[in-house]
């Protein structure tokens, strides 16, 4: 029976596919047309990387290709709150957006935002792990493409040293993005990675500036422990929309922020991912209201900042 502290443990077994029958059209056409790789040799090329992955990194997410999706790009908020900015030309007096891809595993939602238009100076990207920001490079074939110094590793979302490499964006950013970052962390945890949020945005915009991305939430709050191959990857704790709004609130009105932060505005969507065929794209991702009862769906947030 579950305390009052912790849900109960949900049986997981080793997810882990063998074989890729098809990669999404989306990643494909990336590859062929930005990373210049032949659509023959995708599979191959995706499924090696992906093992060598696995085998440093035994995230469910990998095991079963789940990165192969681009998270980014099907959150509601991305054409007009992401792309929409980040391709405009610079307009004398004007803040400049700064986008940062926090957690960015291999880097595909980044390269997707490349892919789509931005302009490259504008973006930046970081992980804990060197390893993923090589492999990245291998899998999309892009190390002449993008400026090695704009991938920020390791970055600690948890240190407060003064070697952290996030510290190179502080007070610059004005569009942050993190998916399936935070369902990671305890609930203690996530108000340090919060906090550590809101220190690269900028302040001096004259106007809210944007956290955005996706995770796995509950209809029922609450930390949960997975029976996983490897403890150091079992979801921590799940919001629901009330639980995630009162986590911004409680960080932004803490005794660091409640005197810079002017309003901070929180918006959440739990959703049903499920696939469906499509006529053009093969099998696609599409959201759906969640079904009662469900204890796992996904949550695709957006936390607009202002500072005084």
């Amino acid at each position: 029976m579950a305390t009052t502290s912790q849900k109960a443990t949900s049986i997981y077994t080793s997810q882990f596919h063998e074989t890729l029958e098809a990669l999404p059209k989306s990643l494909s056409d990336l590859l062929t047309f930005y990373s210049g790789i032949p659509k023959e040799v995708q599979i191959d090329h995706v499924l090696k990387l992906r093992n060598e992955a696995y085998e440093c990194f035994p995230y469910p997410c990998i095991g079963t290709f789940r990165f192969l999706e681009f998270d980014l790009s099907a959150h509601y908020a991305y054409k007009d709150h992401v792309l929409s900015p980040l391709k405009q030309p610079s307009v004398n007096g004007a803040v400049e957006p700064l986008f940062l891809d926090l957690g960015t595993c291999f880097g595909q939602d980044f390269r997707k935002v490349v892919y789509d238009g931005a302009v490259v100076h504008r973006l930046w990207a970081s992980d804990i792990e060197p390893k993923f920001i090589e492999l990245g490079f291998k899998m999309f074939n892009d190390a002449d493409k993008l400026p090695r110094n704009h991938f920020l590793c390791p970055g600690n979302l948890l240190s407060d040293s003064p070697e952290d490499k996030l510290r190179v964006l502080d007070d610059r950013v004005t569009i942050l993005h993190m998916t399936a970052v935070f369902h990671l962390f305890s609930l203690d945890d996530q108000k340090i990675v919060a906090d550590r949020c809101l220190r690269p945005l900028r302040k001096d915009t004259g106007g809210p500036v944007l956290i955005l991305g996706s995770q796995v939430g509950s209809l029922a709050a609450g930390p949960f422990l997975r029976q996983n191959i490897s403890q150091d990857y079992s979801h921590k704790y799940r919001h629901d929309e009330q639980s995630w709004q009162k986590l911004w609130q409680e960080v932004c009105g803490g005794v660091e922020w409640t005197e810079k932060v002017e309003k901070v505005e929180v918006k959440s969507e739990l959703l049903k991912r499920t696939k469906q065929m499509d006529a053009e794209s093969g099998e696609i991702t599409v959201f759906t209201p969640p079904d009662a009862g469900s204890t796992m769906v996904w949550q695709m947030f957006e936390v607009w900042v202002s500072f005084f």
